[in-house]
């Protein structure tokens, strides 16, 4: 570390790792990093601003690297397992024994090592009017190559999927942090805002595809949707005959899908996963938030604080919505009900919200697809706190050095498009959001 003047800052790290995980002529990286930072309100031109008004500004870069090796135990060994082998004697099946045998279990990567990160960040540090306004905000740029990613094989090896060093991806995004905190005559207050956003996109990966409902492919966000895109519910028997359709089993009630294309490029009457399915969007939370309130008055204290995210692309779990699912272990009672019903009139299935019950598994409606994507954005107001110190001059002749009454009060409420109760940071799982009040009392002597 080095500083001149307390104006010009600069920091130099070297990281030297080994993972036991890599063959040994590939167990070792090298990782450094360098930061610079520049306080600029020490600068002689900037003893003519007003102090008051600006009170420090420092501006700050850095660039370094980091590796990642979380591949699992030793993919450089060929690892063998004994099992038993059962040898059939055809003449005389009483007569078939178990052996115990030995196979190899794992195709082994030698040349395997670290996947390695790039990161590049610049920032500003601000505090303004006495040090009551303070601002920081970094925009950063992170490179990742060498990912270690398991990469597709010939079946008839007969193992699973190697780790590979074998991709490139880049991330964006930035950090931003507000403040102010101020006194009027005994009353204290201070009021913080935050907000970040990132977003990953997949570059070069050897050629090869993540395929499923989220994907990693060249061009793609990073673990994007991948699906296909619904126009709704089937309504009539009529509208089911003339459309194109996932599968056999498809009936009136259940998803629509729209005929993309086909073979030939163009739409051919059949919905198919190699020619139907396209990126749905980002999964990946964005324009993510929080913040705090507080206040202090002749002993009455308060406190607040909320959160949440902008907007991200969930995918509702059909589950969630199909109570007589096959293994579905309950039915939650905030199910809304909503669903398409042949005993509904025409104008309640025109606006139902879910497909028709299905007691068995229904691939055409499980399918992923637009269906069931919703906007996963939120605001959550997480806690509030009221508290009553009473005065030192009661507390001390009691030999009491302070004593505070509270409440406080978490997950009063939350604006969200999840269906209601659903709690949006355990996402599409089967808790509910619940809501509790603390009553409590401190007494320090």
């Amino acid at each position: 570390m080095y500083s001149f003047n307390n104006r010009y800052l600069l920091q130099v790290n070297v990281r030297r790792d080994g993972s036991s995980r890599f063959h040994k002529d590939s167990r070792w990286g090298t990782f450094p990093s360098v930061s610079a930072g520049w306080i600029v309100c020490e600068e002689p031109f900037m003893k003519k601003v007003n102090g008051r008004t600006l009170s420090f500004l420092k501006l700050r870069a850095s660039i370094g690297t980091l590796g990642n090796e979380r591949i699992g135990n030793y993919p450089y060994v060929s690892l063998m397992e004994f099992t038993n082998s059962l040898f059939y004697n055809k003449a005389d099946a009483s007569e078939s024994t178990y052996y115990k045998g030995a196979a190899q279990i794992q195709y082994p990567i030698r040349n395997l090592t670290w996947e390695t990160t790039e990161t590049y960040d610049i920032g500003v540090d601000a505090r303004f009017f006495d040090g009551r306004l303070s601002f920081v905000g970094d925009y950063y740029y992170k490179r990742t190559k060498d990912m270690l990613l398991d990469l597709e094989i010939p079946k008839y090896m007969g193992y699973s999927n190697p780790s590979q060093n074998a991709g490139k991806m880049h991330t964006r995004g930035y950090d931003l942090e507000l403040s102010w905190n101020d006194r009027i005559g005994e009353f204290t207050y201070g009021i913080s805002a935050n907000l970040s956003d990132y977003i990953s996109k997949m570059d070069d990966l050897s050629g090869t595809q993540f395929m499923g409902d989220q994907v990693k492919m060249t061009g793609s966000l990073f673990d994007e949707w991948y699906g296909y895109i619904s126009e709704g519910l089937f309504q009539t028997q009529e509208e089911l005959d003339k459309s194109a359709t996932l599968n056999s089993n498809t009936q009136v009630g259940d998803v629509k899908y729209k005929d993309i294309s086909g073979p030939n490029g163009v739409p051919d009457g059949i919905i198919s996963p190699e020619y139907d399915r396209v990126l749905l969007g980002n999964s990946q939370p964005r324009f993510m938030y929080g913040g705090t309130l507080s206040a202090a008055y002749k002993g009455f204290d308060f406190s607040t604080a909320f959160q949440g995210i902008g907007k991200q692309n969930v995918r509702m779990n059909s589950k969630m919505v199909q109570p007589y699912h096959n293994q579905w272990g309950s039915i939650p009672a905030i199910i809304d009900g909503n669903y398409w019903s042949s005993f509904n009139t025409e104008e309640k299935n025109l606006t139902a919200s879910y497909p028709r019950l299905t007691y068995q598994n229904n691939d055409s409606n499980n399918a992923m697809s637009t269906f069931w994507i919703f906007n996963g954005g939120y605001f959550r107001l997480k806690n509030i706190t009221l508290g009553y110190t009473l005065p030192a001059s009661l507390t001390q002749k009691a030999k009491i050095e302070r004593v505070r009454f509270y409440v406080s009060a978490s997950d009063l409420f939350c604006l969200s498009h999840y269906p209601d109760g659903w709690d949006p940071e355990r996402g599409t799982t089967s808790y509910a959001m619940t809501t509790s009040v603390l009553f409590g009392l401190n007494i320090n002597f």
